[in-house]
């Protein structure tokens, strides 16, 4: 499962700690907001390094590269970042 992902659902579960009905709507929206704003400006985005740039959405922040053959944006985490990166083992 490619890691973005696996943090989609550990997001959920942290969330759904307190309500499994909210855990499921903040996931949605989540996805939604990412999806609707990197569809139309997949280069809005903060560039963070190199080629990487990052989209919040609430205090959670998505780390994302622009394919441009592809045309395709490949979403590799999506973080709180009250915990730090390095805090994670997530070095980009």
């Amino acid at each position: 499962m490619p890691q973005a992902e696996q943090e989609l659902e550990d997001i959920a579960y942290y969330i759904a700690l307190d309500s499994p009905k909210m855990a499921h709507k903040f996931v949605k929206a989540l996805v939604s907001s990412l999806v609707k704003t990197l569809s139309v400006f997949p280069e809005g985005g903060i560039i963070y390094k190199g080629d990487i740039r990052t989209l919040a959405y609430k205090q959670y922040t998505a780390f994302y590269i622009v394919k441009k053959i592809e045309r395709s944006v490949h979403i590799l985490h999506i973080v709180n970042l009250k915990k730090p990166l390095p805090e994670r083992n997530i070095s980009l």
